[in-house]
């Protein structure tokens, strides 16, 4: 049995635990991004380590994981550009709550409307000529 030589783009697609910290060395090998950089990012507020931990060493939860990688692809876009880089993690992050807002209520509006007409569907049909 032959094992294929791994790419370090592989690593991407570990997804971290959700209850999981990583030290900033095992952060860096996760995104593919030097110390150095990723204390840049939190110099610049794009990304926060972990509450409580800055004292001892930066630590990252799975949620900056994410954001590191969202930041390293946007780097490659927009360069050394931090407001701009941080525009785009506002919006995205804006946007995906406003999503979730959206599949929220569609929920409860789907489960008001059934217990409150409980009829089939075709029931509830417009007829248009």
């Amino acid at each position: 049995m032959t094992i294929a030589p791994s790419n370090s783009w592989e690593i991407q697609l570990f997804e971290p635990p959700e209850d999981a910290i990583y030290t900033i060395e095992a952060t860096s090998h996760l995104v593919n991004a030097s110390r150095r950089r990723i204390l840049v990012y939190c110099k610049h507020h794009l990304v926060s380590p972990a509450n409580g931990t800055a004292e001892h060493g930066y630590y990252f939860d799975r949620d900056a994981i994410h954001t590191l990688r969202r930041i390293e692809t946007l780097r490659t876009v927009c360069n050394k550009d931090f407001a701009g880089i941080k525009i785009i993690l506002d919006l995205t992050a804006a946007l995906e709550r406003l999503r979730r807002d959206i599949r929220l209520l569609s929920r409860a509006k789907g489960s008001d409307s059934a217990r409150k007409n409980p009829r089939t569907d075709r029931s509830r049909k417009r007829r248009y000529r």
